[in-house]
């Protein structure tokens, strides 16, 4: 078809690493940083306030503030961003498949709705909303495979998408045995 790209040539290759990882990291820099600042003043004319009154002049006005705003400025940054993409500043990242679950529970729950009522079209609308807002989810690129192959008889795109999340998880995980097992049943009998 003219003017359109197959949704198999869309996904063929993962990203090594997300165009806006660097913007994200940024962003989580920056939040640190405007929530210490945040913290920090308040803490700092108390614990002056504090230090005149008690002749403490280096520890209530400075070290004080700098260990309380540091700590509710990391705690803040925890709650706001996932703790992996934290984690990943520093080179320690995990999966993040728990965030994600919880993060899009309510869309995933959406899709599987739609597939029982067989409306394939409004859930393959839904799961690609979706994988806009996260290309590398792999429960969703699952979701996606099994749309395309009960819905439309796509074989071949929801091999891509099957084949795309082996790429994506680790052979030990649910996610990954679920495609192996998808993608073997998009070899229609022949």
């Amino acid at each position: 078809m003219p003017g359109k790209t197959p949704l198999s040539s869309r996904n063929a290759m993962p990203p090594k690493k997300r165009k806006n990882q660097a913007v994200r990291d940024l962003f989580i820099v920056g939040d640190f940083i405007r929530y210490f600042l945040w913290l920090f003043i308040p803490f700092a004319l108390i614990g002056l306030l504090y230090g005149i009154l008690n002749s403490c002049y280096f520890m209530c006005p400075l070290i004080n503030p700098m260990i309380y705003a540091g700590g509710i400025a990391s705690i803040i940054i925890i709650i706001k961003h996932d703790l992996n993409d934290l984690l990943a500043l520093i080179g320690h990242a995990r999966e993040r498949q728990l965030a994600l679950h919880i993060k899009h529970s309510s869309a995933i729950q959406q899709i599987s709705v739609e597939m029982s009522a067989r409306d394939y079209d409004g859930a393959l609308k839904t799961v690609s909303r979706l994988l806009k807002e996260e290309p590398d989810y792999p429960n969703a690129l699952n979701l996606k495979g099994q749309i395309l192959l009960d819905g439309f008889r796509e074989y071949e795109q929801a091999r891509a998408c099957f084949a795309r999340v082996m790429k994506l998880s680790k052979p030990d995980s649910d996610d990954y045995r679920l495609a192996e097992a998808l993608k073997a049943a998009t070899f229609p009998d022949e």
